[in-house]
């Protein structure tokens, strides 16, 4: 592999290398394919699917109440118990939205209850989105 000096006269050639840009560009896009499904907010539970759900991509900017089979409450990542529950989302909430994702194995008992909880006793949460997941219909990619 050699460097072009220039023509017959000597001087530099005004050839840009695009390799080394390639390379970078590759590197980072690498990085953004590993670190975007990591920016997904609260606990992974298996969600109950739906025909009707409507695809919104989660970034980290919801507050997320996870629910799990078990009867088990999250803000977040961080488990708290029921009584905890609303003390925990007044100090955490700001002016985020609330998710509420119950686990596939929970039962509508215990995902309602959470969600009677919030409604009742956490200021301004008069709206909260349910997180499913789409079923994909068939034949369609």
């Amino acid at each position: 592999m050699g460097a072009k000096v220039g023509g017959k006269k000597g001087g530099a050639m005004a050839d840009i290398n695009v390799t080394p840009l390639v390379d970078v560009v590759l590197v980072l896009l690498i990085i953004f394919m590993v670190v975007t499904p990591m920016l997904s907010s609260g606990i992974d539970v298996k969600l109950p699917k739906a025909k009707t759900a409507v695809e919104e991509k989660d970034m980290g900017q919801n507050l997320v109440v996870g629910v799990r089979g078990d009867g088990r409450v999250y803000v977040d990542k961080t488990e708290v118990t029921k009584e905890t529950l609303v003390a925990e989302l007044v100090k955490v909430r700001a002016s985020r939205a609330l998710v509420l994702k119950g686990d596939k194995t929970a039962t509508y008992r215990q995902v309602r209850e959470v969600m009677d909880m919030i409604h009742k006793d956490v200021p301004g949460t008069d709206t909260m989105l349910l997180a499913t997941e789409k079923i994909k219909e068939e034949g369609a990619e």
